[in-house]
């Protein structure tokens, strides 16, 4: 007989971290321990690190009060899964543990591994924008390195004068560069991101 899934209804405190290793959770400690295979659904969070004020991510169950485990049930000692520190019990009729369709936990593992991407998304993002925070130029650096009257060519990513030439009126303290731009309709005036800007001359 192939191995099935079981839920467990816990105990308060069972979705804490363990006390001597942070990367755990009670529960999980336990049923490790055990020797028990286990599955604990859990979601990430950033928080700020009450010592030393960083952001870390932090580890929460996903579906607070249960886990699971996979058992071939004519084999497994169930008594010995029922004592296991912060089980409650085992979710069954009359005592009979009853397995779970293992569709059912699939489906829960999908949506622990979309919400860890979309998590790992927004942490990228954050990283990107405090890079470009710490990057920013002052007024006078960059008046130093796009002194007025110098001309730049603007890269090919920005979107309404990629590709062209553009003469220098001032620096701002916004990481932006006033200039004026010949079109063949005349001047125009633009402000433009230092990230577009290329060959300086």
């Amino acid at each position: 007989m192939a191995a099935q899934w079981f839920a467990l209804r816990l105990k308060p405190g069972a979705g804490r971290p363990y006390r001597n290793d942070e990367r755990l959770t009670n529960i999980e400690w336990s049923l490790k321990r055990e020797g028990i295979d286990y599955y604990m659904p859990m979601e990430l969070a950033m928080k700020i690190h009450h010592r030393t004020k960083r952001p870390i991510d932090k580890r929460f169950p996903l579906i607070p009060g249960y886990a699971f485990m996979r058992a071939i049930p004519n084999e497994q000692n169930w008594r010995k899964v029922a004592e296991c520190d912060f089980v409650s019990s085992i979710i069954g009729i009359n005592g009979t543990p009853i397995a779970l369709p293992a569709a059912q936990v699939e489906l829960i593992q999908m949506a622990e591994n979309s919400l860890r991407e979309l998590y790992e998304y927004h942490k990228a993002l954050r990283a990107y924008e405090e890079a470009q925070r710490l990057r920013k130029v002052t007024r006078r650096v960059a008046a130093e390195q796009f002194p007025a009257g110098g001309v730049v060519t603007i890269s090919k990513e920005h979107r309404l004068f990629a590709g062209r030439r553009a003469t220098i009126v001032a620096a701002t303290g916004r990481n932006t560069i006033k200039v004026i731009i010949d079109r063949l309709n005349g001047l125009a005036n633009a402000e433009i991101p230092l990230e577009f800007v290329e060959d300086v001359a």
